[in-house]
């Protein structure tokens, strides 16, 4: 809309007021999340056929001109059972509606390895498909904390003493961002502290964490830091950000922690972990994960001088690299197809 052009929002539901553009409810009363899923699609095609200049979406389904896919494929199916299930069958034949060979709709996606994934599978037209650059707000990106007095009054203020290493660890869903494989390790590095911040351990859907860490006796290593807004000054306090993701279609915490010049662990499956290998910043763990590969990277990074280098090329990469403009170019591709359309 900044760019002059009027928006209309097709959604299930909707809650405030929003002046800018106009919100149209497509509720529906399916009994199942795919049911749903598809009733809006169906409904949305309805809808906007011959109406707009271009139709976008965030989900798949037909009749888009474009969609912003930052999903991974949907599971084929592995058995007879999963062939039979009406919940495959439905999220496969949405996504075909997107990825399938009968398709025109123009695939905005996230990172490579996504992208190798549809591709796998669906064979698509390579000019349909887009790796769009990260999009990482610049005003998040201060890796001048580091050397400044943000970092020694942070460390202050978490209880870090001068010599202490800290992890830090940034995650809304910890068990697939692979916290409990941080807790396996830190009896290997007692001298660890590890700041924790987007959930509470102390909430009970994260039993299983907390418990894993009472049981090896490192609950004292583990800072709970709940939700945080700070998260480029945690950055400048930390030394090192510890990302062991089992699923991750970008990761772009990895990308925050490099412009704020802090090196990386991290796992293979995180779309971005590409940018870590590529500017020397950390360490990716291979997949299938490995415990003591996983290790043996964090005691790579017990070196200071090894980080103090990796670090130097994050803070170089970052600068030097487009890891920002990831919604302008997508603005650009909506703007391109309205323009052929019309």
């Amino acid at each position: 809309m900044a760019r002059g052009h009027e928006a209309t929002i097709f959604c299930r539901s909707s809650y405030g007021a929003f002046p800018d553009f106009r919100v149209i409810e497509l509720p529906n009363r399916a009994l199942t999340n795919h049911g749903r899923t598809a009733g809006f699609a169906t409904d949305l095609a309805a809808a906007t056929h011959g109406r707009f200049d271009v139709v976008a979406g965030f989900n798949k389904m037909a009749g888009l001109d474009i969609l912003y896919c930052a999903d991974p494929p949907v599971r084929q199916p592995q058995s007879l059972i999963d062939r039979l299930n009406p919940r495959t069958g439905a999220m496969l034949t949405l996504e075909a509606a997107c990825f399938g060979p009968q398709s025109c709709t123009r695939l905005l996606l996230l990172a490579e390895p996504q992208r190798q994934d549809f591709q796998r599978i669906w064979g698509m037209e390579g000019s349909r498909a887009a790796v769009l650059p990260p999009t990482i707000e610049r005003t998040r990106a201060k890796p001048h904390l580091r050397n400044g007095e943000t970092r020694i009054e942070m460390r202050a203020t978490l209880g870090l003493a001068s010599s202490t290493l800290a992890w830090l660890f940034v995650a809304g869903f910890p068990q697939t961002k692979g916290f409990d494989r941080i807790i396996a390790v830190l009896p290997a590095f007692p001298h660890v502290k590890v700041l924790c911040a987007g959930f509470d351990l102390a909430d009970a859907k994260f039993s299983r964490l907390a418990a894993l860490a009472r049981k090896l006796g490192v609950g004292k290593q583990i800072v709970p830091l709940g939700r945080r807004d700070d998260i480029p000054s945690l950055m400048a306090a930390a030394d090192l950000l510890v990302h062991p993701s089992r699923l991750d279609i970008t990761g772009t915490v990895i990308l925050e922690a490099m412009a704020n010049a802090l090196p990386v662990v991290t796992t293979s499956v995180c779309g971005y972990a590409l940018h870590v290998a590529a500017a020397d910043a950390g360490v990716v763990v291979s997949e299938p994960f490995d415990q003591s590969a996983f290790t043996a990277a964090l005691v790579r990074a017990n070196d200071a001088a090894q980080r103090a280098q990796w670090s130097a090329r994050a803070a170089q990469y970052a600068a030097s690299t487009d890891l920002y403009s990831g919604l302008d170019r997508a603005a650009d591709a909506i703007e391109s197809a309205a323009k052929k359309s019309s």
